[in-house]
């Protein structure tokens, strides 16, 4: 049976065996007068009684062979031996309520979890509507598009042109130089970067005009819209005109359908229509050749992580 007192570790248990003497025992062991088997783990949790008088371990008795009481006095018959065997158990493998620990299996909460932080990138979670941070895309123009057609609006062409940096989703569409959206109902950080120039830099009849670059966002996966741009005009009546531009831009966007793809446009208006660029890196965005080691950073990219 279990009490409520001091053990050494872990919580106590107690159990009595009665034996009743036919004469001449000096030992005692297997079932007693109630059937119940004697068993213990640590002679030094044992008490033994003889008519209701305590006996002296290691004088009157002795528990060295296992689950037996030996080196009685020999018994009379009638004698009532009343043998208490104490016991501990240690709950094991168990995490401490006050100072934690760790789970290495499978965890099942069927009421609410209650915590102040998680851990972790959270891509193994399932069953929650919100995964930020699960989903980040980015991909880099890595070659130049030049002799791009005055005022006309051209997708830039991150699939033939561009390198995939992430794509935790994998749902780069290249084809059509666009991402799709992995949820229907995330909230999105989507960012871009458009850097055009003049296609000949430094000849003064070849300017831009003005300049625009913005986000074309599809819900049905292939009928695009403008959604958010970024322009710029260089010139009016009394300015002169440019031959570099940068376009940026960064705003939240809700989807609303499974099939939501984006993509970066980019258009250019030109002085006696010669042509434009979508540039790469640093380096083009100057007239003239510079050292510098912005050269070879990326200066067209477009990128959409998941925050909601």
């Amino acid at each position: 049976m279990a009490y409520i007192g001091k053990s050494p570790t872990g919580t106590g248990v107690r159990q009595r065996y009665y034996f009743t003497a036919t004469g001449g025992e000096t030992s005692l062991s297997g079932a007693d007068d109630n059937s119940n088997t004697l068993a213990f783990s640590d002679g030094n949790y044992v008490d033994v009684s003889l008519n209701g008088i305590a006996l002296v371990a290691g004088t009157d008795y002795n528990t060295s062979t296992a689950n037996t009481i030996a080196s009685l006095s020999a018994l009379s018959a009638s004698d009532i031996v009343e043998i208490v065997v104490y016991d501990i158990f240690t709950v094991a493998d168990t995490v401490s309520a006050k100072d934690g620990g760790t789970f290495s299996g499978n965890v099942t909460v069927n009421g609410t979890m209650t915590a102040t932080s998680f851990s972790g990138d959270g891509s193994a979670l399932t069953g929650i509507s919100s995964n930020a941070g699960a989903e980040y895309f980015e991909v880099d123009l890595t070659t130049d598009m030049t002799g791009l057609t005055d005022v006309t609006s051209t997708v830039v062409d991150f699939g033939g042109s561009g390198t995939v940096v992430y794509d935790t989703a994998s749902n780069f569409d290249s084809a059509n130089d666009a991402y799709l959206l992995d949820s229907s109902n995330g909230v999105y950080l989507i960012s871009f970067n458009c850097g055009l120039r003049s296609t000949t830099l430094g000849n003064t009849t070849a300017d831009i005009i003005a300049g625009m670059a913005g986000i074309e966002i599809a819900t049905d996966g292939s009928t695009f819209s403008g959604y958010k741009v970024s322009s710029e005009s260089l010139r009016n009546s009394d300015q002169d005109q440019g031959q570099s531009m940068i376009a940026t831009g960064s705003f939240i966007y809700k989807a609303t359908t499974a099939t939501t793809k984006i993509r970066l446009t980019a258009i250019c208006e030109m002085s006696g229509s010669d042509t434009w660029a979508i540039e790469s890196t640093g380096a083009g965005m100057f007239q003239t050749s510079v050292t510098s080691n912005l050269n070879t950073a990326k200066v067209t990219w477009m990128s959409v992580m998941r925050i909601a």
